[in-house]
């Protein structure tokens, strides 16, 4: 009997830890939304397009600045979205984002002495990874975004499914790029604004565009 009881309240709290997620899900994403129809505050038109006058795109201001040309640019705007938020978990759950990006600054402070700075320029000059680094740490890799680009959109997009021409992997490319330049916007203007965010959503950003 005691048993049952406690596999009863078990599930309960289970369903409603569950439902809270989903809740923070929804509430999440419609704030997404709310942000990427806003042409009006350019808060988000001038980065991300989206506009008559500026279409779907990524622009940073560099010679790298890319309009979407895969079907993802025709894609409804609030499953954008979802995809967006869904991406965030992703990388969380693969130790990226910001806010692991500081925890790994904290456990491992970069060591500024003279022999430090040369030890680290000889590394990315010989294209090696310190595991110790901030900045590897907190950057998934490319690769592994599109991969999981290809699943999500497979599972939520029969569009994608059916694409030949352009290929998959300008769709893929497109969404990976739009899903990290529409949260980390989203997140500096909710609280994360500080120069130093800036800095590092520029940093991931170049690299996507890299595809690195």
């Amino acid at each position: 009997m005691m048993f049952r009881i406690l596999l009863a309240a078990l599930l309960v709290i289970v369903m409603g830890t569950a439902v809270q997620a989903e809740d923070q899900r929804a509430t999440m994403i419609q704030e997404l939304y709310e942000l990427s129809q806003d042409v009006l505050t350019q808060n988000i038109v001038p980065v991300r397009g989206g506009s008559k006058d500026k279409p779907l795109g990524l622009y940073l201001g560099t010679k790298e600045d890319t309009e979407f040309r895969s079907g993802y640019k025709n894609v409804e705007p609030r499953t954008q979205c979802e995809w967006a938020y869904d991406l965030h978990q992703f990388i969380l759950k693969n130790g990226g984002g910001w806010n692991n990006f500081q925890k790994y600054l904290q456990e491992s402070p970069p060591d500024v002495s003279a022999t430090g700075l040369l030890n680290s320029s000889i590394q990315s000059a010989s294209g090696g990874k310190d595991p110790k680094d901030a900045w590897d740490r907190a950057h998934v890799p490319y690769d592994k975004q599109a991969a999981f680009a290809d699943q999500w959109w497979k599972t939520n997009s029969q569009a994608y499914s059916k694409t030949v021409v352009p290929p998959k992997d300008w769709w893929t490319h497109d969404a990976v790029l739009d899903g990290n330049n529409l949260w980390t916007r989203y997140e500096q203007l909710n609280d994360k604004g500080s120069s130093d965010y800036v800095m590092w959503r520029d940093s991931e950003l170049a690299k996507l565009l890299k595809k690195q």
